[in-house]
């Protein structure tokens, strides 16, 4: 006798059915985003098989399979993953997991931010890894369309930018992959004679900042144009170091008085300061103001007040009567 399955026992397998294949459509798709550099890709899922290719730091696969137990690889525990890179002609083989993270394209802008974020604060990077940081946010900025996020993008290169330029060994500038790299961004960086090394030129975050100013985003990039090195040294001429303190802190505490960084920044002038005025009534003082350009040395001293005018703060009454202590000084 023929049985009949229930009508809603039915309509729910029915329901089922699409739902299974989609699981299984999303499962094919899976994708996995490379989080360190030169990551090695392997002819199978074993740290001492043969390496058939290499994957750059960014760089979003399609992963085909998982491994089926765990491996430990240095002081990372993780499964191996066959991967292939993108395009025909791209490389495909076993990568270990602890060198790559899931990737979901809807958290795009999230995980680059976090990627490069984690980049930037490794201290110990070398050259290479930082260049490959700078070509990673090259490729993801054109990816990014919301602009506060395009901004920060924006912002993340030219501090790798300026990272990969500082990690040059001042004994080995001259070598080609270095010069390669300078020449490369040329228009871009400023050489310091003194410190011996390559920097971005500040402008290029000052410009950034007008042109996200608008944004909340504005105020970190003041602060980390404010913190980018500048070429050359005083050598004792007080008017210079004052002019420094108007480009740098004092130009972010005049665009933002009340910025997440408004007592750093007033504390590092502050104690610079404090220390020029303990010196500068010595016999053997190293700072001096020649009477021809004590005009400017005023305007200058005026315009760093200016610069300093803002919330109360102990630091800051302490910066403005140091400023007072130079300005009788040299009248």
């Amino acid at each position: 006798m023929m049985r009949f399955l229930p009508a809603a026992l039915f309509a729910l397998l029915f329901a089922l059915a699409p739902c299974a294949h989609a699981t299984h459509a999303q499962d094919a798709a899976l994708s996995r985003i490379v989080t360190a550099t030169g990551a090695r890709v392997r002819s199978a899922p074993s740290a001492s098989a043969e390496e058939v290719g290499r994957l750059q730091l960014g760089v979003v696969v399609r992963e085909l399979e998982r491994s089926g137990g765990r491996e430990k690889v240095g002081a990372a525990e993780d499964f191996w993953y066959r991967v292939a890179a993108p395009g025909g002609g791209g490389v495909e083989g076993w990568v270990f997991g602890g060198l790559t993270a899931p990737f979901d394209e809807r958290r795009r802008v999230e995980i680059y931010r976090r990627l490069a974020g984690d980049r930037l604060k490794a201290e110990e990077s070398s050259f290479s890894d930082r260049v490959e940081l700078v070509g990673f946010l090259e490729r993801a900025a054109p990816e990014v369309k919301r602009r506060d996020e395009r901004g920060e993008v924006e912002l993340l290169r030219l501090l790798a930018l300026h990272k990969s330029l500082i990690a040059i060994p001042f004994e080995k500038q001259n070598e080609q992959s270095f010069q390669a790299w300078i020449k490369k961004y040329e228009p871009h960086v400023v050489y310091s004679e003194p410190a011996g090394e390559w920097y971005v030129r500040s402008e290029l975050f000052w410009d950034l900042q007008k042109k996200y100013g608008a944004l909340p985003l504005g105020e970190r990039i003041a602060w980390e144009a404010s913190q980018i090195p500048l070429p050359g040294e005083c050598e004792g001429y007080l008017p210079c170091y004052l002019y420094l303190y108007t480009i740098t802190e004092g130009r972010y505490l005049k665009l933002y008085p009340r910025g997440a960084h408004a007592v750093e920044a007033v504390g590092k002038i502050a104690d610079s300061l404090d220390e020029i005025v303990k010196r500068v009534s010595s016999p053997d003082s190293p700072y001096q103001v020649p009477a021809a350009d004590r005009v400017e040395f005023r305007r200058t001293v005026a315009l760093l007040r200016s610069q300093l005018s803002g919330p109360t703060q102990p630091k800051r009454a302490l910066a403005l009567k140091q400023l007072d202590a130079l300005a009788r000084r040299f009248r």
